[in-house]
């Protein structure tokens, strides 16, 4: 779980020059990019540390005040 002033990498987001030649790509080119992007979103979800933390944080009782 992410601490107070923990910083996280990200990829920098795409620019539009990017964005438009990904548009110019053949659908199936498209397709197979956005399956191998899914797949990596995927392991991030499946993985034992990343469960154990997200059951952490979701988990628990409601409490309304």
């Amino acid at each position: 779980m992410l601490k107070e002033k923990e910083i996280v990498e990200t990829a920098p987001a795409m620019s539009i020059a990017e964005r438009l030649a990904f548009m110019e790509l053949r659908l199936e080119a498209r397709r197979r990019i956005l399956i191998e992007q899914a797949k990596n979103a995927a392991r991030l979800y499946e993985e034992e540390q990343a469960t154990r933390e997200r059951e952490l944080w979701q988990g628990g009782d409601i409490v309304e005040s």
